[in-house]
């Protein structure tokens, strides 16, 4: 029976066999799709590096390593092996494009590779610290940004590809925009933002397209991708253009300025690359640093200098082999005379709280500085103090001693021409390629004058004048953000920029000229506290603050056997030193003045003595004078009276305006208030004066803002004109109309615990509208406001009389 049911029994089915998983051509586009959706995102790297300098090293890194991911796949191996050919293939592909010298057949790290790579990553982050966006593209940059693209490359392709989540590869491309954010001054950009998300979109419609034919095939499918991305994105772009509508501080772009992260922390500090386009467009201030001192003047706080001119990006030389160990004590800086001018002792307390740099700050010029914590040295050539340790200013307070030069308009005038080996060739140097623009007005400027303090005062006198405008956003809009050459031109064409613009532009000008120059880096005085402490010696040190609002920049000129003298061509920013002040009339001789040309003047010329002259030529001269003029002398005397009498009016103007210019001068520099004279009335009457001089009368019912308003908008004023008049009227109303409470204090002194302060008024700006109102008129009116001026019959009065 057993047989029987042996016999009978069916036999078993054969072992199901499993069924091999469906085709997948598909992954070929969703990688295709992860490419595209990477370069999209990279766009936004335009700014942050020069535009498309880095496109053909990112495709070349790109492509091969996707090619080897998606070869992978078409070869069915494990998803893990998948993602480390990828990573195989990335370190293939950065040695073969940045190490060839150092690899083993192209492709493969050799013994030398280390050593390059970690110079190269020195070389990325001394680009990242001393340039200013966009950045020039480096090596060891282009480096950096290949391998981090390469990784998010990797990541994005696994994430839509193996783990078939696309809607989270999302993460990678935000990575990818979140440095643009915060570098570029207006955020990642539309363009780029739209781009990235319409990449994004197709890379998910793909990946649904995918699912759909794997699941035809059997496999589970997750669907609704296209559906999904779409509302998705809609969304997306509507919140874009809305937001910056309804949200104070989203002004402009995708990610702006108002809505920037500050990434990094609050321990920042100033970019001795002359970032400070967006340090001023920062709407809050960081960086915060207070200082006190005995100074009497306002004073600057220094960092860094630029002396080479050369090449697409300046930046300050660390000359580290060159830099002297320990700054208890500093010695003379090269180009410093033997017997340099009288100056007084400067003590100044900095704490620098949450300020982080390299770079010190300090009032130049400093002789030495104390309980400074870290390894620091300082540089012969611009007496810069840089931490070698790798430390910081941060949360550091020490104690500068420096010496500050008198300087007097005089003294500087009588100054020749510095000799060639005075200074380095660095200080001096142009290139070959110096836009014709920048030879042309300097040219303009300065052909007329021989002295090269003359020059200077003509270049900065020209830079404040009425056609130029402060502006941090003119340079961003009109794509001439930063420093270099070729922005200067556009800077002297486009005439608005900030304190960069300005003070690169003297510098570059001035060299030009035959004056050795530099830029110098740091900030302006800031705002005084109202408090005071005691200083080394028994000093009484005042206390002022500063942040990234206050960063500035400034040229500095070398005059023989003076030194580094400052400057101040930027309008509305610091302060122009009483040196400095735009005269009346330049203190040395016009180029065509040959009379003038006094070889005694100048230092190093002796004046040819009596002796040298022929006795009998000037006993001969002396005859032929007495026997020649005997006759006519009275009709000379006649001449020479009615010549006085017809100046007579112009020479008791110009005395009143001397007397009201030092007023207001002395009280910039020294605050005071001499011989109970204010200042600021001195310089609204200046103004009224010189106003009904040429044909703009104050009337007796005029408030001042009226008459300013009346004259501004009678006499067509520009912006800056404009701008000079409001400070001055407004620096009348606090003086004539305010409590007597009032003190006096820096231009834009905020308010400080409920005191009201003063601004103090700026002969600059005096000079501003009569320029102004000397170019806007005819010349008749010209010749009889200076002639024939007559405010001399109809003087002002305090509280708007005449």
């Amino acid at each position: 029976m057993t047989s029987t049911l042996s016999r009978t029994a069916p036999a078993p089915a054969p072992p199901a066999q499993r069924s091999a998983p469906p085709a997948d051509p598909w992954h070929w586009a969703v990688t295709g799709s992860v490419l595209l959706a990477v370069l999209a995102a990279s766009t936004s790297l335009n700014g942050v590096v020069e535009p498309w300098t880095w496109l053909r090293p990112v495709l070349g890194t790109l492509v091969p390593v996707l090619l080897a991911m998606a070869l992978t796949r078409a070869l069915r191996l494990n998803g893990v092996l998948t993602a480390l050919v990828g990573v195989l293939a990335l370190g293939g592909a950065l040695t073969a494009a940045f190490f060839p010298r150092q690899s083993i057949l192209g492709v493969i790290p050799g013994p030398g590779t280390p050593l390059e790579l970690q110079r190269l990553l020195a070389q990325a982050e001394e680009t990242v610290v001393s340039q200013v966006a966009p950045v020039l593209p480096g090596a060891g940059l282009v480096l950096v940004l290949c391998a981090a693209l390469g990784l998010i490359a990797i990541l994005i392709d696994v994430i839509s590809t193996t783990v078939r989540m696309p809607a989270a590869s999302g993460l990678g491309l935000f990575a990818t925009l979140v440095t643009p954010a915060v570098v570029k001054p207006d955020g990642v950009g539309m363009a780029a933002f739209v781009a990235t998300v319409v990449a994004f979109l197709l890379l998910l419609a793909v990946a649904q397209r995918r699912e759909d034919r794997l699941a035809s095939g059997g496999a589970r499918a997750s669907t609704g991708f296209a559906g999904r991305s779409v509302i998705i994105g809609a969304a997306a772009l509507a919140v874009t253009v809305t937001l910056p509508l309804l949200i104070p501080g989203f002004t402009s772009g995708a990610f702006p300025q108002g809505s920037r992260l500050n990434v990094w922390g609050t321990a920042t500090g100033l970019n001795p690359a002359v970032t400070l386009g967006n340090d001023l467009r920062n709407p809050t201030g960081f960086g915060r640093i207070t200082y006190s001192t005995n100074s009497d003047l306002p004073l600057y706080l220094r960092a860094v200098t630029l002396e080479d001119f050369s090449g697409r990006r300046w930046e300050p030389d660390q000359r580290i082999n060159d830099r002297e160990t320990g700054v208890a004590a500093l010695g003379p800086e090269a180009g410093t005379p033997e017997n340099p001018p009288e100056g007084d002792t400067v003590f100044t307390r900095v704490s620098t709280r949450s300020y982080a740099s390299p770079w010190l700050v300090a009032p130049y010029a400093p002789t030495g500085v104390t309980n400074l914590a870290g390894t620091w040295a300082w540089d012969p050539a611009n007496l810069s103090i840089l931490a070698t340790d790798g430390g910081s200013t941060a949360r550091q307070e020490y104690v500068v001693q420096s010496r500050a030069a008198d300087l007097t308009r005089e003294g500087l005038g009588v100054i020749g021409p510095a000799d060639a080996d005075a200074v380095a060739e660095v200080f001096t140097d142009l290139p070959e390629d110096t836009p014709q623009i920048v030879r042309d007005r300097t040219a303009e400027v300065t052909d007329e004058f021989v002295n090269p303090y003359d020059k200077a005062v003509a270049i900065q006198s020209y830079l404040r004048g009425p056609d130029f405008s402060y502006s941090v956003e003119a340079p961003v809009e009109g794509g001439y953000d930063g420093n270099g050459m070729d922005v200067m031109a556009r800077f002297l064409e486009a005439k608005s920029g900030y304190c960069v613009h300005y003070a690169g532009t003297m510098a570059v000008m001035a060299r030009a000229a035959g004056i050795p120059s530099r830029v110098a880096i740091g900030y302006t005085p800031g705002s005084p506290t109202g408090d005071t402490e005691e200083g080394p010696a028994g000093t009484e040190l005042r206390e002022f603050v500063v942040d990234s609002r206050n960063a500035h920049a400034w040229p500095e000129l070398y005059f023989e056997g003076v030194g580094w003298v400052q400057f101040e061509p930027t309008p509305s920013r610091g302060v122009v030193p009483t040196y400095a002040q735009q005269a009346f009339s330049p203190v040395g001789p016009r180029a065509d003045d040959v009379s003038g040309l006094n070889p005694g003047s100048l230092p190093g010329v002796a004046e040819p003595s009596p002796s040298a002259t022929d006795p009998a030529e000037d006993a001969t001269r002396a005859g032929r004078g007495s026997a020649e003029d005997a006759g006519p002398g009275v009709g000379a005397l006649a001449g020479v009276g009615l010549v006085l009498l017809a100046v007579l009016p112009f020479l008791l103007r110009t005395a009143r305006t001397r007397a009201r210019r030092r007023a207001v001068v002395v009280r910039e520099t020294e605050g005071g208030d001499p011989g109970g004279t204010a200042a600021a009335t001195a310089a609204w009457a200046e103004t009224t004066e010189i106003a009904g001089d040429y044909g703009y009368q104050l009337e007796p019912t005029d408030t001042p803002r009226t008459f300013a308003g009346r004259l501004t908008r009678d006499a067509g004023f520009a912006a800056g004109p404009d701008a000079s008049l409001s400070r001055l009227r407004t620096a009348y109303e606090v003086e004539e109309y305010a409590d007597h409470g009032v003190g006096p204090g820096p231009r834009s002194a905020p308010a400080r615990g409920g005191t009201r302060t003063a601004p103090v008024p700026q002969w600059d700006d005096v000079d501003t509208v009569t320029r102004a109102l000397r170019t806007g008129s005819a010349w008749p009116v010209r010749v009889r406001a200076r002639l024939f001026p007559q405010s001399l019959l109809h003087r002002f009065r305090s509280g708007g009389r005449r």
